[in-house]
Formats: C-alpha cells, structure tokens, sequence
C-alpha cells in the first residue's frame, strides 16, 4: 500500500510549514515544485525595509555591498557572495520573487514596514493581512500589496503626520489604532472625527491636560460604552495621573486598591455609563466607558 500523502494531505501540511523550512524543501523537490506555488503561504510576521527583509525569525540582508546575508535564532548566520555584475537589489529582487511572487494566496498576520516599499519587492505581490505597523510614515502608499480583502484590519500600527489622514477608511475602520508618533491636538481630532473605539498612543508629546479634555468632553456629550484610550506614560512617575487625581479628586475611587484590577477614578456620564480611568502594568493610563451594572472587583467585601 502507497504510504504518500494525497495532495489534500500535502496541502495542509505545507500551508502551516514554517514558510523557510517549506521554500527549502520545495527547492529541492521536483514534484513538489510543480505545485508548491499553488498552496497558500502562511507567514506570522513579515518585515521590510530597503536592505532586505524579516521572515518570521529569519533575516535576510545586503548591508554588504557583495553578499547577502541569512540571519536565524537557531544556527549561524550564513552568508553568499555574489557576482560581481549583479547588484545587491536585483539580487534581492529575485530572491524575493522566488519565495513570494506569482503565489495564489499569502496570509501574514503581522507586516511591518519601516519606510516606503523597497524596490525589490515583487509588483505582483498581495498579502492578506490581519496587523498592519509602519512606524516611520504614514500607511496609505503601501496599500497597493495589501489584499482589500484584509480590510477592515485588526491592529494598525502608524505615524499620523497630518489631519487629513485621520479620515482614511483604512484608518477609521481599524479596530485597534496605535498612534506612534503625531502632532499637536491629534487627541482631540481622533476622539471628535474618528470611529476608533480602542486607541493607544504610544507617542510622549501628549500633555496630562489631554486627558483631562478628553474626559470632560465625554462627561459631557457622552461616550459609546467599550471605548478605550490609553496612554503611555513615558515619564514612569505617575505625573499624568497626579495631576487627574488631582483636578478630578470628587470622583476618586475610595475602594481603589494597588493589588487588585480596579480603576483610581470613577467619573459617571448617565445612568447607564461611568468613566474609569486606570493605570496598567505597562505603564499605561487607562480611559475607558464601561457600563454602570459592571461589577467591580473593589467593590467586594468579605462579608456574606
């Protein structure tokens, strides 16, 4: 009896290979050449940048004017001298082609982007991703290798440099934003025009009286239930949330309690929502709408 796997079989195990273990094997096997292309590449994290790229934990490289270099956490770096007429970028090209041009679906759950697309990158190239982080500029001219199909995405990750970025759909319709750098009243514009119900800025430019508009307004002209801003707090001395206890002390938690999960303010909206405003492991401050009825772990007592 044949012991070969179907190619039912072949698929499923080659679409969750790990994608560098998988294009070495494939290489090498005729029969698997012959049909490799046509099954979908699935790759956890895949980074680019002008000298090369990130395929999960292996990197490759032409910081050497004649070599390219391939990086892993588990063996020693290798390296390959190339020929003296071909360039580092076009040597890049088709080694990039090679493993993801001219495929019927590739799925990415996180793609990083440093800067623009490199010229090395395939133009037939479409991804299918779930987390999008480019952390120099904004995303929009790296939609073209991203599959519409992606959209609406899970985490967007960016630089928002100007306000009329704030109105891109591929922006507004991300259920987590995270703001890495921006300017000046980007706060204020994201909660009054965007749809964003959970945001963080990762950004140190925002000042406590930020936050403490940004509560007021919600105070005032309320707030969905489930949204949640935060903010990192680089000075790591609690300055931003001394200066909310502070002006906001009436709607102090007296139940507030360091060891348990409860929030340091309490500020009610109506009868149905509340504002807690928290401070997490991470160093984040916490804004956050929640419901009225929600019970909270300071509340508790020992008592039956």
């Amino acid at each position: 009896m044949s012991i070969a796997l179907s190619y039912s079989g072949l698929r499923c195990v080659l679409e969750f290979l790990d994608p560098m273990r998988r294009i070495h094997i494939a290489s090498r096997n005729h029969s698997l050449r012959t049909i490799e292309k046509t099954i979908p590449l699935s790759i956890v994290e895949l980074g680019m940048n002008r000298y090369g790229l990130n395929l999960n934990v292996y990197l490759i490289d032409n910081f050497n004017d004649n070599k390219l270099r391939f990086r892993s956490g588990f063996r020693k770096d290798l390296e390959r001298t190339l020929s003296l007429n071909l360039k580092p970028e076009k040597a890049m090209k088709k080694l990039l082609d090679s493993y993801l041009g001219i495929r019927s679906k590739i799925y990415v759950n996180c793609l990083l982007f440093v800067s623009a697309i490199p010229e090395f990158v395939p133009p037939n190239i479409l991804l299918q991703i779930n987390e999008f982080r480019c952390s120099v500029c904004y995303s929009e001219h790296l939609l073209p290798i991203i599959d519409p199909s992606s959209f609406p995405l899970k985490k967007l990750r960016t630089t928002i440099d100007k306000p009329d970025h704030l109105n891109h759909p591929v922006l507004t319709s991300a259920k987590e934003l995270i703001v890495l750098h921006g300017f000046d009243g980007l706060t204020q514009l994201i909660n009054q025009n965007n749809t964003n119900k959970h945001v963080a800025f990762e950004i140190n430019t925002f000042r406590p009286e930020d936050l403490l508009v940004l509560i007021k307004n919600w105070m005032e002209n309320g707030k969905e239930i489930g949204t949640a801003f935060k903010f990192h707090d680089y000075g790591n001395n609690q300055r931003t949330m001394h200066f909310l206890l502070e002006d906001l002390k009436e709607f102090k938690n007296e139940r507030f309690n360091s060891s348990l999960n409860c929030p340091r303010l309490i500020i009610p909206i109506n009868t149905t929502a509340e504002i807690h405003v928290s401070q997490d492991n991470e160093n984040y401050i916490v804004v956050e709408v929640v419901p009225t009825t929600l019970k909270r772990e300071s509340d508790a007592t020992g008592e039956p």
